[in-house]
């Protein structure tokens, strides 16, 4: 049966004939070939090349039938066949054998050979044709390369490609999504730029990607404005709210970051990512109601879901409740991944609840340097073995009496619950008596001893006592007396502080100590923290002095936190006593303040700021104060208050303080009236070790 084949097959055909008659299957599958029919071709000639592995003829011939059929390895395989066997026919078979192997996914071979075509011996069509080759087959190996994860090959294929290629915008949109790929987002976001510099008409289509890499590249800022830019412009919406928020969050905008929150959970509403961002926006706005609600609900579809457990501890460390968030923390099973910021967190929270020596443990092994400041500049110095404070206090009033007191004081830690401390104080008075009389000095020595002690754990139903015991003795220019003081903080439950302390003391003015005035003196004070921006205290308080006098004083303070870092309070504060024996013609004034009844109320303005190495505290106050002494004359008129502190880390283990104030607090004259006035300052070290 004859065969027509077309005109340019059966030339293609007749050029590689060789010069003896053709092989009858040879004919046939040439036949088949021009019907398109590959698979019965090649069953004919596959045992032919079999037959004649030496006919280079025929492993051409057979070789283009096999990539006709796509199939290139077996096709890629022919050619290498015939260099092997005849090595004169390269030229004829290198482009073949190129686009073959690259099909075949042999993607180094076909880069070689594309090479060798283009570089050595190539016409320029041959160049052309090998550069497009050269250019499929790094980009195929590209792929390869990245899919499989082999970042720094990948990134040596793409530098070749780019030597050999035109760079117009998509070119460098190639090199911008490897990049991203590769986590090198500064250099991705630097490819997205200029891909959107090279074809400005595409900057819709590019300026999402753009602004992810920009924004993993830690450059929140132009992020923030990237984004505003996409949705403003209807982008990729609504994950560009997400892009929005993240980047508010890195900058530390927490509201900014719940509102874009917000507005993707409108589109959203089941998306956890979103509901998880919007949790950790809510905490950092301060907004631990919501915030804990939030995470609730996260922990209700998914209890054991890590990262909203630990968020959930925080909301109730940062909103006061330490001992809960110990043990939201303590129901964290640890695994590994975030664990380091976990511990920091727990740690916080065990050193806040007053548990110190449990915190310590969490933070010895890391490397953070955050972490490390907590550990060493705070917490550490609460379970050092030793620690040690001196310093010098001054005072002076409006009856010019100056009071100068060098003290010391050093401490052991027994146990993680226990500590030991002495101290002594050498204060230096110098003065008029009340009933005038020439300028005169007193020097006294307090030489005192304290022990204290934690009782209860931080997981304890009944709270945790810290009471202490200090015994001593007092020598004012041969006057001695006993010091004692006894003292307990209780916790009780999260939010709420009760103390109570009982003891003795002197008056430290010249007629009082003259006179040798003391006292005996019992008081019981609570404090409520409902949220962590309000605060509510109040404290009764029997004084007995030696003379007969009782005083009975109820103390009262209540303030708000406009801000939380740093720390803005405006508060209302006040005091009010009452005397049983005042100071009248029957009774002499013994040289300490002694109205039969004193009211005083003010408002207040603090500020305190931490931002290590220093930190400080300001404090203003003013209001008014009512008197009426033992003779029945009535006084008031406006008081004020003006103090604060400053410290400064000089290392983990030291410490520098100093403080300074000023008042005309009517409860410090030994005489009353007004215009009086009171200037104080200290200055002190502390070291631990």
């Amino acid at each position: 049966m004859k065969i027509r084949l077309p005109i340019a097959t059966v030339c293609a055909c007749l050029l590689a004939l060789p010069a003896q008659a053709v092989h009858p299957q040879r004919e046939q599958a040439r036949a088949q070939v021009a019907q398109q029919q590959y698979a019965p071709a090649l069953e004919l000639l596959r045992p032919l090349v079999a037959q004649f592995p030496q006919d280079s003829d025929l492993l051409i011939e057979t070789a283009r039938v096999e990539g006709f059929a796509d199939h290139n390895a077996q096709a890629a395989d022919l050619y290498e066949q015939v260099l092997r066997v005849a090595p004169q026919r390269r030229n004829d078979i290198l482009s073949s054998l190129a686009w073959q192997s690259l099909w075949a996914g042999r993607h180094d071979r076909a880069i070689e050979l594309f090479r060798e075509r283009m570089n050595e011996w190539a016409t320029p069509e041959q160049t052309a044709d090998s550069r497009r080759g050269l250019i499929e087959a790094l980009r195929a190996r590209l792929a390869a390369q990245t899919a499989q994860g082999d970042s720094a090959a990948a990134l040596d294929t793409l530098d070749q490609l780019d030597a050999v290629r035109t760079r117009d915008a998509d070119a460098w949109a190639e090199r911008a999504r490897l990049l991203g790929r590769l986590d090198r987002n500064g250099e991705s976001a630097a490819a997205w730029a200029r891909a959107i510099e090279l074809a400005p008409a595409r900057r819709r289509e590019w300026l999402s990607a753009l602004a992810w890499q920009t924004l993993w590249n830690s450059d929140a800022h132009t992020a923030r404005g990237l984004f505003a830019e996409a949705h403003a412009a209807g982008i990729d919406l609504p994950e560009t709210w997400r892009g929005l928020a993240q980047s508010c969050a890195a900058l530390d905008r927490h509201p900014c970051a719940a509102e874009a929150w917000d507005r993707l959970l409108q589109a959203r509403p089941d998306d956890r990512q979103a509901l998880g961002g919007r949790a950790r926006a809510l905490l950092w706005s301060d907004r631990h109601d919501e915030a804990e609600a939030a995470y609730r609900r996260l922990l209700a579809d998914r209890p054991d879901d890590t990262e909203a457990r630990q968020g959930l501890a925080q909301v109730l460390n940062f909103s006061g409740r330490h001992r809960a968030a110990v043990s939201e923390f303590r129901r964290i099973e640890p695994s590994g991944k975030d664990d380091e910021g976990r511990r920091v967190a727990q740690a916080r929270a065990l050193y806040w609840a007053g548990y110190a020596d449990q915190a310590m443990p969490l933070l010895d092994p890391l490397q953070d340097a955050d972490a490390q400041w907590l550990r060493d500049g705070r917490i550490g110095r609460d379970t050092t073995r030793r620690y040690a404070s001196a310093g010098l206090d001054y005072s002076e009033d409006a009856d010019r009496l100056n009071i100068l007191t060098p003290w010391a004081l050093t401490g052991w830690r027994l146990s993680p619950a226990e500590s030991a401390e002495i101290g002594l104080r050498l204060p230096r008075l110098s003065g008029r008596p009340v009933n005038g009389g020439a300028r005169t000095s007193i020097n006294g020595q307090e030489l005192s001893a304290r022990y204290g002690r934690r009782i209860g754990d931080v997981d304890s139903p009944r709270g945790t006592l810290w009471p202490s015991l200090t015994l001593g003795a007092r020598d004012y220019d041969g006057w001695t007396s006993l010091l004692w003081r006894a003292r307990a903080r209780y916790v009780p439950a999260d939010l709420w502080r009760i103390d109570a302390e009982i003891g003795n003391g002197v008056i430290d003015t010249i007629s009082a100590l003259n006179n040798r005035v003391d006292y005996r003196d019992a008081s019981l004070g609570v404090e409520y923290r409902p949220t962590p921006r309000w605060s509510f205290s109040g404290g009764l308080a029997r004084l007995d002095f030696d003379d007969g006098n009782q005083r009975n004083r109820l103390t009262w303070r209540t303030d708000y936190a406009f801000n939380l870092v740093p720390r803005l309070l405006v508060g209302l504060e006040g005091q009010t006593f009452d005397d049983s024996r005042p100071w009248d013609a029957g009774r002499p004034n013994r040289g300490y303040y002694n109205p039969e009844r004193y009211r005083e109320a003010r408002v207040f303005l603090a500020l305190y700021r931490e931002h290590r190495p220093w930190a400080w505290y300001l404090k203003g106050a003013t209001g008014r104060y009512s008197e009426r002494d033992g003779f029945g004359s009535s006084a008031s008129g406006r008081n004020y208050l003006v103090e604060g502190w400053i410290s400064y880390d000089l290392g983990p283990g030291w410490e520098l303080r100093a403080a300074a104030g000023m008042s005309d607090s009517e409860a410090g004259s030994a005489s009353g009236g007004s215009g009086y006035w009171r200037r104080f300052g200290s200055l002190s070290i502390n070291a631990w070790w």
